[in-house]
């Protein structure tokens, strides 16, 4: 039975699934062809067109309803509005967001830098990008977001992870963002695992509590220095270090 206090976010995770399966059923040819420029993400009232360009990155279109017109009229769309557009405000975390999900895109969704870099560590992972942005309503009025979901498979096990990103090391922020967004997960469960099956078309079946990661500049000669206060919040912190329009990124130890 799902708790009353959780019941707005389950019935938002809901429609946001059925929109998770249009993408698979009339975008999924696009996205294997394109993934390396454009991401399709579901909201609970329709599809976000993403552009992932390195010059360009996260500018796109909200609101589509036609998925079937969309993918007729594909080059024209990507060009209005994730192509031939102003970036506008210069936003570091939108640069790192894009480039983990076009590497993923173009690698059957594995989150490769992370999973490359964590096998350096004692708990190497594998870590599979589902989507982002997804926004719920916390029950009171207002909204938690997460930057990106990823599914950990290990084996027969699979643990939600909801990791953020940001490029000022705002500590006590991101503890509690990451931190909420986690526990709506927790607490709809069964409903988010149907959100990872539609956009996985694969089943999933969540084994344990969701983990948290938090994405930040990398600080420190082998280790973050704050490693041990976020591994006190049970949070796997990461640091990256931009190259051109790639990064490199150090994952510390496992919480």
């Amino acid at each position: 039975m799902i708790d009353a206090s959780a019941q707005p976010a389950h019935k938002h995770i809901v429609a946001v699934t059925n929109w998770a399966r249009k993408i698979r059923a009339e975008l999924q040819p696009l996205l294997d062809a394109h993934g390396d420029r454009v991401h399709f993400r579901p909201s609970s009232n329709g599809i976000a067109m993403v552009g992932l360009l390195p010059s360009r990155p996260q500018r796109g279109r909200t609101g589509i309803r036609n998925p079937q017109a969309l993918a007729a009229n594909f080059e024209a769309e990507f060009a209005t509005y994730c192509s031939d557009i102003n970036q506008g405000r210069d936003t570091p975390e939108k640069a790192l967001q894009s480039f983990l999900i076009r590497t993923s895109q173009t690698h059957q969704q594995r989150l490769v830098p992370l999973n490359d870099a964590s096998r350096a560590t004692q708990t190497a992972v594998e870590l599979l990008f589902v989507t982002d942005e997804i926004a719920l309503p916390d029950g009171n009025g207002g909204r938690v977001v997460c930057d990106l979901l990823a599914l950990r498979v290990d084996g027969d096990r699979m643990v939600p992870v909801a990791i953020e990103l940001k490029s000022a090391r705002e500590m006590a922020r991101l503890v509690e963002q990451v931190g909420a967004y986690a526990n709506s997960i927790d607490d709809n469960a069964d409903a988010f695992a149907d959100l990872f099956a539609a956009l996985l078309g694969r089943p999933v079946a969540f084994t344990g509590p969701c983990e948290r990661w938090i994405v930040w500049p990398t600080a420190g000669a082998t280790a973050d220095p704050r490693e041990p206060a976020f591994a006190s919040h049970h949070i796997r912190l990461v640091g990256y270090t931009p190259s051109g329009d790639d990064f490199a990124f150090r994952v510390g130890a496992a919480p």
